[in-house]
């Protein structure tokens, strides 16, 4: 079985139903509660996982008004967490951020591209930056990672079938992987724009990010070191890690949604 919003397989027909009897019973308090009035901006990046997200986070955070956080918290994902705890956490956010004078907290989750909508009923004040890399060097990374290639094509299909979703709501904004490693500044300058933020020359230039300033764990450990390096294309990867035959496979199967997202199929 699989649980789709946690992009899980294989999964015990029991874990499916205590899966959903929590998401449930989490929900239940959503119906009597009122949206966090807070003017501090809340910036949540998702998007598949692999595709740039932490990348962007690092990047992001090291403005002076945005208060990034340095590790993923899932704290938004469906199901695992009730709304009063969720709000408890987003508090306290809040006020660190306004000890240190910052006007905006940054958050990266890839899997909170499926807390869009829960979002919304807890936090007004929201934009979500969506990350988008084209499908053979993601899947490819994704493969490094957990040696299943159905499993990691799902993913993709999955995560950016939900980023499409989102498409016309006007609080969210999509980055490529592509455009932020073949122009950083660029691309940086477009995504602080979007938060109603000046670009600052440190937001690129400083090697120290939020991912080196705490202690970091297993594959966030390899991501931490990734992204203080300086920013460089980084584009076909894929032919190290598939053949030409694999990678006919995978964009047979991805072409749908690769086509919506203006990626060529061509090897």
């Amino acid at each position: 079985m699989i649980i789709k919003s946690l992009v899980k397989h294989n999964v015990s027909k029991g874990k499916y139903i205590e899966h959903y009897i929590k998401k449930g019973y989490n929900s239940l308090p959503s119906y009597f509660s009122k949206p966090l009035e807070i003017d501090t901006l809340f910036v949540f990046i998702a998007g598949c996982g692999h595709s740039g997200t932490t990348l962007l986070a690092a990047k992001l955070s090291n403005h002076s008004a945005i208060l990034g956080i340095g590790r993923e918290t899932g704290i938004l994902s469906p199901g695992r967490n009730s709304i009063t705890a969720i709000k408890a956490v987003l508090r306290e956010w809040n006020y660190f951020s306004q000890i240190h004078g910052h006007t905006c907290i940054l958050e990266k989750t890839p899997k909170h591209i499926y807390a869009y909508q829960q979002v919304q009923s807890v936090l007004p004040n929201n934009k979500f930056i969506i990350m988008l890399r084209n499908p053979l060097d993601t899947i490819a990374s994704l493969f490094k990672r957990f040696g299943d290639l159905e499993f990691c094509i799902d993913r993709w299909i999955y995560d950016n079938s939900e980023a499409l979703a989102l498409q016309k709501n006007s609080n969210v904004i999509y980055i490529k992987y592509e455009d932020l490693t073949d122009n950083p500044e660029d691309t940086l300058i477009k995504a602080l724009e979007f938060l109603g933020y000046e670009y600052e020359e440190n937001v690129l230039g400083s090697e120290e990010t939020i991912y080196n300033k705490s202690p970091q764990k297993r594959n966030m450990k390899l991501r931490e070191e990734q992204v203080s390096r300086p920013i460089r294309p980084n584009m076909g990867g894929w032919k190290k890690v598939f053949d030409v035959d694999q990678a006919k496979y995978i964009l047979s199967r991805v072409e749908n949604i690769s086509r919506k997202l203006n990626y060529k199929d061509s090897l």
